[in-house]
């Protein structure tokens, strides 16, 4: 198994338990950069991206589950294809497809990318 697929699959074991705040600490790069292709936005760094999860999250009643649903890894690029249950503040049932595409440098992510439906 290549270093790169090591590094996925406990990144990924992280966030299907939940701890996707603690995951960025641990498997991102200081400078990483994080964008949500629908809107072109994006985040700059680990700090800024720690805290959009961290109001989004806040804004949750719960966060119910994640789902893994496929992966890959290539040379220093992975993808991993999630469903996220969660429920709005508002009570209403969130379900949220989502593929991240991954850069890695160093065994550390430096580019991450969002594709959700």
């Amino acid at each position: 198994m290549t270093q790169i697929l090591v590094q996925l699959r406990a990144l990924d074991a992280m966030i299907a338990e939940g701890a996707i705040l603690d995951s960025l600490d641990l498997f991102f790069d200081e400078d990483c950069v994080f964008t949500e292709v629908a809107d072109g936005s994006s985040r700059r760094s680990r700090a800024e991206q720690h805290a959009h999860l961290s109001g989004f999250f806040a804004s949750l009643k719960g966060f119910n589950g994640a789902t893994l649903h496929s992966f890959a890894a290539g040379e220093d690029t992975t993808f991993s294809e999630w469903t996220f249950d969660m429920t709005a503040g508002d009570g209403s049932a969130i379900l949220w497809n989502e593929i991240l595409v991954r850069k890695w440098s160093n065994e550390k992510v430096i580019e991450e990318k969002f594709y959700t439906a």
